[in-house]
């Protein structure tokens, strides 16, 4: 056989495995993903298929999503058959969604939205005679049905899904509902559909009435007074169709494919339509989501809502924001100006937790937050803390400091042992660290860290002095390290720059502090210490001015903080 008509991409046996390039690179180098001279084929993926998963050496993740799938014709048919028979169209919908494999669902990035967080979601919307409605990711028409039980004429309603079963079953909700046809709800690429705009057919379209029907290409003609949807979470699309859709919505670096849905809405809601999104918790203060936040603080924010963890076997959380379309700052020199000129700086935002709190805060009081990061568990009393603690003067570690990450041995139970011998050497993980001190070693690695699989310069490991701290946690864990240990990737290290005004102590005391604490928690509320995080806190080298050495009671003092 002529290998070469066979090879393959690292990036295509990725997609096929559902795992990142650097696992096939990684499985490459070890040994246990065979080429040809040096190339891959189909027949070695496939052959690394069989042998590791009858052998269980592929994780957990990726073995559950192999044995977790579904025979996706087999279910449309089965789907069409049930659309012309007397099963209604809401049992239809249940029994469509629990026949989705996990593994389709996260590829696709679809988690149907629950009832009571449609009705909450829509549950201001009042004014609908005469008025369009538009879920551009309507699934099986959750949001659309609840549109049309609020009165909105279902010939006003519209919809859009790539999936033709969900589609189907929305059109069959909406014959039972109110005996309507609808022509509106579109299988389709609301996204794709928004780059083939025709600008020729735009020409006298205002005089249109909404109830009239249009086809799939008229659809881009229209703008509408209500845009509810839940999103595709974390879709993967290649990265030509992202580079298209981020230039022509300019979502600037928020290129996730849930900011892309927010982004292509905006530009189809009118200048005083309403706009609502379910969200991954990660839109509200993820650095790569902060283009969007942006954009959404240039409008008037109604409602933030955290709905905690709805979704079967989805650690996420899923939160909304329902907002109404306001004035939209066009160039950079408008969005840089003193946010205190935005017309919305003293709009009343309601923040809530879904039953079981609910508090006001000024939409203002987001501005200033490093990354625009929407932190509505606090409140403004909490927000002017903030304000303050920011305030005071400070220096940050960006760009002041060396990053590395702990080491990934890409197999701990292999290359750490629990007993010591000649030729190891001490390797600690996040939990052994501590304030105060560094726990005694329980695992043993090879000095010369062979078989690693991804290990940092060796010189900051070695480093005289580095502050090491816990990756996965809620609070700011770190240590000044003097004794040049290693750590596992369950813990990350910086070095400080020369000439940076403080110590690695004095700076792993502010870290580790109370009021840094809380002023991390209250702005990042995370449980990854990130260093994109780390570097926009504020270091307050002026206290060591005032303070020889460091006591919670003198940083109180200094920072002003009163205790309730």
């Amino acid at each position: 056989m002529n290998y070469e008509l066979n090879k393959i991409s690292l990036k295509s046996a990725a997609e096929q495995l559902n795992v990142s390039v650097v696992s096939i690179h990684n499985w490459i180098k070890d040994g246990s993903l065979k080429t040809i001279d040096g190339s891959l084929t189909q027949e070695c993926l496939d052959d690394f298929k069989r042998d590791f998963l009858n052998k269980n050496k592929l994780s957990s993740r990726a073995n559950k999503q192999y044995k977790d799938i579904h025979n996706h014709k087999q279910l449309t048919e089965n789907i069409r058959l049930k659309i012309n028979s007397e099963l209604s169209g809401g049992e239809i919908s249940d029994s469509y969604e629990a026949s989705l494999s996990e593994s389709y669902k996260n590829k696709e990035g679809i988690y149907y939205t629950p009832q009571y967080i449609v009705e909450d979601m829509m549950r201001d919307i009042t004014d609908v005679e005469g008025k369009t409605f538009l879920d551009p990711c309507c699934g099986t028409g959750n949001f659309i049905m609840e549109a049309i039980k609020k009165g909105f004429a279902p010939e006003n309603v519209y919809g859009f899904d790539t999936d033709e079963n969900a589609v189907a079953i929305t059109k069959k909700r909406i014959r039972e509902l109110c005996g309507y046809e609808s022509d509106n709800i579109f299988c389709g690429d609301f996204l794709s559909h928004q780059v083939a705009k025709s600008p020729s057919r735009q020409v006298g379209m205002h005089r249109m009435c909404p109830m009239q029907i249009f086809r799939f290409s008229d659809f881009q003609i229209l703008k509408f007074d209500y845009i509810f949807t839940n999103p595709p979470w974390g879709k993967k699309i290649n990265k030509k169709d992202r580079d298209k859709y981020s230039d022509l919505f300019n979502s600037g670096n928020s290129n996730d494919t849930s900011s892309l849905f927010y982004f292509a809405s905006l530009k189809m809601l009118k200048d005083d339509g309403m706009l609502g999104f379910l969200f991954p918790d990660a839109f509200f203060n993820i650095t790569s989501f902060e283009d969007a936040r942006k954009s959404l603080l240039n409008h008037k924010i109604k409602r933030l809502i955290d709905y905690g963890k709805p979704f079967k076997g989805l650690m996420t959380k899923a939160m909304a924001f329902v907002a109404t379309n306001g004035k939209s700052l066009k160039s950079k020199a408008e969005r840089d100006m003193t946010h205190r000129m935005c017309l919305n700086f003293n709009n009343c935002i309601s923040c809530e937790i879904y039953n079981v709190k609910k508090h006001l805060r000024l939409q203002g009081s987001f501005f200033d937050i490093p990354k625009h990061i929407l932190n509505f568990h606090i409140d403004e009393r909490e927000s002017e803390l903030i304000r303050k603690l920011f305030s005071k003067p400070y220096v940050t570690l960006k760009d002041n400091a060396s990053w590395a990450l702990g080491i990934i041995t890409g197999n701990n139970n292999r290359l750490c042992q629990k007993e010591n011998r000649e030729g190891l050497v001490p390797i600690f993980r996040g939990k052994d660290i501590f304030k105060d001190k560094i726990a005694e070693p329980t695992l043993f690695i090879d000095a010369n860290l062979e078989g690693c699989r991804q290990v940092a310069d060796i010189d900051c490991y070695k480093a005289k002095e580095k502050i090491v701290y816990r990756f996965i946690c809620n609070n700011i864990v770190c240590h000044c390290d003097t004794e040049q240990r290693y750590i596992l990737n369950s813990a990350n290290l910086f070095i400080l720059n020369d000439g940076f005004p403080l110590s690695h102590n004095q700076v792993a005391d502010l870290l580790n502090s109370d009021a840094m604490n809380w002023l991390f928690r209250c702005v990042f509320n995370t449980h990854k210490i990130l260093r994109s995080d780390l570097e926009l806190l504020p270091i307050w080298h002026e206290y060591f001015e005032r303070y020889e050495s460091f006591s919670e009671e003198s940083l109180r003092e200094y920072l002003g903080i009163i205790d309730n």
